[in-house]
């Protein structure tokens, strides 16, 4: 198949999204389709070349998340790339300026659309502030994916989301777990000490987005309210985002934040710890959880959104209440005093993970694909 994606974050943008996208690229090209990713402009890592198969829009930061570029893509341009491309499907991933250029280009040229949803946008706009768009945000969002052939969710807990805002013409594109990149194996003592844990210490460690919806405000004061308790214990913070360098300021004893790890140094990250904490409660999925759970690690997660589409509490994670300093470091005491419950858990978790691989997830999302197409050839005919 001919796959075109359109998506304000693609690499070299590092979020759940745009790895997901970049994964999603990769596992396509070694399938044997064509992928034509249309994305916004980042500047690129030192001395690396653009991927071939991306076509970017100029753009600027986005004013409330300035890690993120608000593409202008130029209509003509892009319908223009598009025909040449010839795409079966085209595929939106996000709802603002490049996914409208998606959804105007293919109606200009009869190609059917998927959309994919992957943001909770309730509890993003608590989180920022600004409850009062929701109304004006939900009656743009159902008409954007109204568009659509069909919306994917990655979990059937925000499948049900949508579905309260009236948009149900939906399906499900879940997540997986690679064991060749998430796995124990990757274990380093030499990580471990650079971060300050001695050879008894237990390692915290949270990976993701550095940013206020993922509540690591909670967590830092869970931690240091474990001042007397938690021994040599460390907490490293894994990401990047624009709380990072406040973090790093105010120095908390114990703390550590390495910026961004790819590749083989985050599969070292993950797996060099004792314990995941992932107290965010705005996760459509929670594809850190997983890859921690792939890592053999316990984890502390916040008991909402889409990680309970497969953590289980006491079986192979510790769940708390969401939003509770106060739940966060009862969690933390527990799992750092209890090393019976550790074991437990990050049995539990390996289970979770080796059921979830990559190739059944895709296989389903290239049915959607086709089936979009079908329907599209059929309507024509």
């Amino acid at each position: 198949m001919r796959i075109a994606l359109f998506s304000e974050v693609y690499w070299p943008m590092v979020s759940g999204v745009g790895v997901t996208l970049l994964r999603l690229t990769d596992a396509l090209h070694a399938r044997g389709h064509q992928v034509r990713v249309y994305s916004a402009t980042y500047a690129l890592p030192p001395d690396a070349a653009d991927r071939p198969e991306v076509h970017r829009s100029p753009s600027v930061p986005f004013f409330l998340y300035p890690d993120v570029q608000w593409a202008f893509p130029r209509l003509r341009e892009v319908v223009e790339d598009l025909e040449s491309f010839a795409p079966d499907v085209v595929h939106v991933a996000t709802e603002f300026s490049l996914g409208i250029a998606g959804v105007k280009a293919a109606r200009q040229l009869g190609l059917p659309i998927i959309a994919s949803a992957h943001t909770d946008y309730d509890q993003y706009a608590a989180r920022y502030g600004v409850p009062w768009a929701l109304r004006a945000g939900w009656h743009y969002l159902r008409w954007f994916y109204g568009q659509a052939h069909r919306v994917l969710c990655p979990s059937r807990i925000y499948e049900a989301a949508v579905h309260r805002h009236g948009v149900t013409h939906t399906g499900i594109w879940s997540r997986g777990v690679d064991p060749a990149v998430f796995s124990p194996r990757f274990r380093s003592e030499a990580f471990r000490a650079a971060v300050g844990a001695g050879p008894d210490d237990l390692v915290v460690t949270y990976i993701g987005r550095i940013a206020r919806e993922k509540n690591l405000g909670l967590l830092l004061e869970a931690w240091e309210s474990l001042a007397r308790e938690r021994g040599g214990a460390q907490l490293v913070l894994v990401g990047r985002g624009p709380l990072e360098d406040d973090i790093r300021r105010r120095e908390i004893p114990g703390v550590h934040v390495t910026g961004l790890l790819l590749h083989d140094a985050l599969s070292t990250a993950y797996a060099s710890a004792d314990i995941f904490a992932f107290p965010s409660r705005t996760e459509t999925f929670g594809n850190s959880l997983l890859e921690a759970m792939g890592s053999g690690l316990p984890a502390l997660a916040a008991a909402a959104g889409g990680v309970l589409e497969f953590a289980e509490h006491d079986r192979n994670a510790w769940l708390v209440e969401p939003d509770s300093t106060a739940s966060i470091r009862e969690g933390l005491s527990r799992l750092l005093g209890d090393p019976g419950l550790r074991r437990r858990l990050a049995g539990g978790a390996l289970v979770t993970a080796r059921a979830r691989g990559w190739d059944e997830v895709y296989d389903r999302l290239l049915e959607d694909y086709r089936e979009a197409a079908t329907r599209a050839a059929s309507d024509a005919a």
